[in-house]
Formats: structure tokens, sequence, C-alpha cells
């Protein structure tokens, strides 16, 4: 694959990072009133075109305070009107093409004219961190994280869990910070900040399926994100699902649920953010991608589902789950082998409305097969996946939670049939037309 082809699509057409207005143009107008009209319509100009007063202005514009609003240069002025975003960046230090991808996604940042803060994570470092901390410091909001919450205009986390059980015998840690993931999950939605999950296949100490195989799936998935075949199947699933009322969702293995997503909007993940998706809110971005999603009601979902695969984050693998939804709240499951009690220890180690119903999604990934990797795994073509927890912020959902877990269900091979107001829209995990 071709790095810096990937880093340079990301940041230019997924995310559409680069400058934003000048924040400093109301505060120098507060400050000086009808002159600053005046500066803004020139686009170059010297000292001998001004006032004295004018003169006086233009020197504390070049405060950086106003942004700078005034730049000069080869002894002329010019009106800066825009000043570069803020980008949050994250990635895995575990995987050296991982790495590689993140300098080139930085710099990339910086070709746009962007501001970039740089950070390193890996499993390891957070259960450490999770370890070492005191119960009570475990509860606080960070000063500097809710300032990069309210300050940064984009966010990309690039790579994955090594180890995916990293929260094991740490839960009830998990659970004392879990109020400060919500309030800052809870800021970002209020800003609605631009946001990209990039997963990447670094090297993990659990497997699901041979590693080769973990890796060549995952890059093939990277890559059809892109391709004409999502955006179609996207666009089969957009329009059947469109001023749908009600959802029903059958297969052989007893799943039969109902839930209602009327008046919500049906939305598109093909890989890219554009203008059209910013002024809608919707703001979020997996690549892999390839899914069509909607935020169902969240007191509508009624009914038994069994789930082939759900990677929780930080506990593990859970293999056929079984849930039974009353009133859009889960009321009671069941999982193979430990997963039941792995399920149970992941929802109490969340608060607020974890255990309601968040989403529904619709994988339309040609390439994405299961890998035990659920960037992967809920963009399978003939798999659906419903979600519990968030989905507020871009899934214009109600539910406020410190969690949002996705939950797999192949319907290819299984009779799986996905009914819209009783019509069939999905039959056997294929199209339904």
């Amino acid at each position: 694959m071709n790095l810096e082809n990937i880093a340079k699509d990301l940041v230019k057409k997924s995310m559409l990072i680069g400058q934003k207005p000048n924040p400093g143009i109301n505060l120098a107008r507060k400050k000086f009133g009808k002159a600053v009209e005046k500066i803004l319509k020139m686009e170059q100009f010297t000292a001998k075109e001004l006032k004295q007063n004018e003169k006086n202005i233009i020197e504390k514009l070049k405060d950086p305070v106003y942004g700078p609003l005034i730049i000069e240069k080869n002894g002329k002025y010019q009106a800066k009107t825009k000043v570069g975003e803020c980008v949050k960046l994250v990635y895995s230090d575990v995987d050296p093409e991982c790495i590689k991808l993140a300098k080139l996604i930085k710099e990339e940042c910086w070709k746009q004219g962007a501001h970039v803060v740089f950070l390193t994570y890996s499993s390891a470092e957070s259960r450490k961190h999770l370890q070492l901390i005191p119960d009570e410091t475990a509860t606080e909001l960070p000063l500097v994280s809710k300032l990069m919450a309210e300050a940064c205009d984009a966010r990309i986390f690039l790579g994955g869990d090594e180890d995916l059980n990293w929260i094991r015998g740490l839960e009830y840690k998990q659970k004392l910070g879990a109020p400060v993931s919500q309030k800052l999950h809870e800021i970002m939605d209020r800003k609605k900040t631009r946001w990209c999950l990039f997963g990447w296949p670094v090297p993990r100490k659990q497997y699901f399926v041979n590693k080769y195989d973990y890796r060549r799936i995952f890059l093939q998935s990277i890559e059809q994100t892109f391709t004409p075949k999502v955006k179609q199947l996207c666009n089969y699933y957009k329009k059947a699902l469109a001023n749908g009322n009600v959802i029903k969702i059958t297969a052989d293995d007893g799943t039969d649920l109902t839930f209602g997503i009327k008046g919500r909007p049906i939305l598109v993940a093909d890989g890219i953010i554009d203008q059209e998706d910013v002024a809608k809110g919707d703001v979020g971005l997996n690549i892999p991608d390839g899914e069509v999603f909607v935020a169902p009601l969240e007191h509508s979902a009624n009914g038994y589902i069994l789930f082939d695969y759900v990677c929780i984050h930080g506990f593990g693998l859970v293999k056929n789950l079984e849930i039974k939804f009353k009133n859009g709240k889960v009321i009671w499951f069941n999982a193979d082998m430990e997963g039941k009690k792995l399920f149970k220890k992941f929802l109490d180690s969340n608060t607020g409305e974890k255990d309601r119903i968040g989403e529904l999604g619709i994988g339309t990934n040609p390439a994405a097969k299961f890998i035990g990797e659920t960037i992967v795994d809920e963009k399978i073509f003939g798999s659906i996946h419903i979600a519990i927890g968030s989905n507020t912020g871009a899934y214009h959902g109600k539910n406020r939670s410190s969690s949002h877990q996705d939950m797999i269900k192949i319907m290819k091979g299984k009779n799986g049939k996905l009914f819209v107001d009783d019509k069939l829209v999905m039959d056997n995990g294929l199209p339904g037309e």
C-alpha cells in the first residue's frame, strides 16, 4: 500500500483538514469596530495607505491573541482571515508501519496549515496507567483533557490494541473513570468535532484467524473502502431504509427483533466526510469503512437476537451472545463459555445508557471478513450489527453513555432477513431486490 497516498487522501479528502475562519475577527470587531471591516476588505496594503489610527490598530492586530489578524511580509500587510485547525492524532507505537503512516499524516496536516498534537498509544501503556493511578485520580477530569476536547477541530486514532484483554482485572478502575470518558465525548459532540477511527493491523497477542490472513483481510478492507461497489451497496441500503418506520430482523437461529427508526436520518459511512456530511452533523468516520447505519428510537427495541461476534475493547472476544431487549433495554443475555461473564463485567464497568439500543448498522464492504477486530468485522457484507450505548453526536440519537459497543450478526448463510415496514430489503444477508 502507498502510505503517502493514504495519508494525503485521509487528510484532504476524508477528513477535510485544513484551515478555519479566524476567531480573532470577532474579537477585533468588538475592540476596534468599523476600522476592522475596512482592513478585512484590503487584500494587501502598505502603511502609506493607512491613517495614523489605522496604523495603531494594525500593530495591535499583529498580536497572536487576534489570530493574528494581520501579518507583515516583504514590507506589505495582509489580513489573515483563516487560521489552522487543531488536530489530535493518537497512534499505536507498536508497529513500524503504523508509526510511519502516523508521521505522514502529521506532515500532511502541516502542509494543509493545521496544528497537530501527536500522541502515542498502546494497550500495555493504558493498562499500566490503570494499575498505577490512585482510585481517586481515576475519577478526575484532567484540565488538559478538557481543554484539548474543547480546542480540537478533528481527532484521529490510528492503530488498534495489541492486547484485546488489557482491562481484565482492572474493571473497577475503568468504571471509576467512565463518567470522565462520557463527559469528554459530550464536549466533542457539542463542538461537532470531526473524528476518524483508522484501524491498522498492529501485531497482537490474540489472533482468532491466521495472523497473515488477519493482516491481508485488514488491508484489503481498507483498499475496498473507496470502491464503487461499496458506494453502490451503501446507496441501496440507504434508499431501502429511507422514510422507514419499523425494522424487523429474523434468522433461523431464533432471532426475532423489532424496533423503530421513524424520523431518524439514514447515514452512509463510505470513508469520506464531505461538506454535506459536516452540514448535517455527520462528523464521524471509520477506515476501513462501508456501512449504512441509523440510531433506533431508544425505547423501541423488543425481542431476541443472537450475535456471532462481539469484540469488547479491553475485555476480549465474546461469541454467540444472546440478548433479549424490552422497550429498548437489555433485560437478559447469555453467551458461550466465559463470554457471559465478560459481557457482564463490560456492562458493570460503564455508565449511563450502556445497555440500551443505540445503532443498527448494515455492512457493505465485500473484502471484510471476520478477524476479531470490530472495525473490520462490522463492515462485513452480509452482516448487520447492533450497538448498545452512546449514540449522540454523529449518530443523531439520545443515549448518553461512556461506551458504544457494536455486536455483529452474520446474516448470510443463516437465512437472515431484514424488513422495513414489512418490505424485505435483506434476504439471507444479501440485498432483497
